[in-house]
């Protein structure tokens, strides 16, 4: 379910009005030149959130131009960027990336960024974009764009991360690496790709799950037979995360 988040940030009043009588149905009035109505900071975000989500970039400009961060918090608690990104709303995304101020790296709150959305969807030219604008392949914990792009088989994106020095064993709180998220998918391609460059096959979940479980659970016996080990490391005692982040277009996928 879509939460509508009341907190504002790094949104300013609107000045002036549009003479125009017209209003759609973000009570943003138009005219051929678009204009917006002046607001205060929850109208203003209200306006900004479903200009993004409506893929109006004449709106999202104006919006900006008056003062908006591109950096704002949208629906869901995704950074405009990422909101955009998640509903393929490409004059938007071009837009917030040629705005002043934006910072690719602000992550939604569930912990994605652009670059993380870009590998799952396997959009390489918005990919090689963000990391010319000084996207980071790396978290101190966390989902990365390594289990993104694992979670979803695309081995080139995997092969361009290990390439930008991405950790190949990083954990998220509940111990997952992106070796469990290939196996889970399956795709053996990117098992082995992963374990070509050092992944470890024995890092466990905080439930105890191995990569080698991971695909059994999902069928693949020959490949949990190659992944097997006789004891998995559990990470360090974190608070378990238990739900994966949910991905636009995709189902929800429960952790484990």
């Amino acid at each position: 379910m879509k939460k509508t988040l009341l907190v504002i940030a790094a949104v300013a009043f609107l000045a002036g009005c549009s003479s125009a009588p017209k209003v759609n149905e973000f009570g943003i009035v138009e005219n051929a030149a678009v204009t917006v109505k002046k607001a205060g900071p929850e109208e203003t975000w209200a306006e900004f959130a479903g200009a993004v989500e409506r893929n109006r970039a004449d709106v999202v400009k104006e919006l900006l131009a008056q003062g908006v961060s591109p950096n704002t918090l949208v629906e869901d608690g995704d950074p405009a960027l990422v909101r955009a990104i998640r509903m393929d709303n490409q004059p938007v995304i071009k837009l917030l990336l040629a705005a002043p101020g934006i910072d690719v790296n602000t992550q939604s709150r569930l912990g994605e960024d652009a670059l993380m959305l870009a590998a799952f969807k396997g959009d390489k030219e918005l990919f090689n974009t963000l990391l010319a604008r000084g996207a980071k392949v790396n978290k101190p914990s966390g989902w990365t764009a390594l289990h993104y792009a694992a979670a979803a088989g695309r081995l080139e994106f995997v092969q361009m991360l290990i390439a930008q020095g991405a950790d190949i064993n990083v954990q998220t709180r509940a111990g997952v690496t992106p070796l469990y998220m290939a196996a889970r998918m399956p795709s053996r391609k990117v098992v082995m790709e992963l374990l070509k460059n050092g992944a470890f096959r024995d890092l466990c979940t905080d439930r105890g799950e191995s990569p080698a479980d991971a695909a059994r659970r999902m069928g693949d016996e020959d490949l949990a037979k190659y992944l097997a080990v006789e004891k998995c490391v559990r990470p360090a005692a974190r608070p378990f995360q238990t739900e994966l982040p949910t991905i636009s277009n995709q189902p929800r996928v429960n952790y484990p």
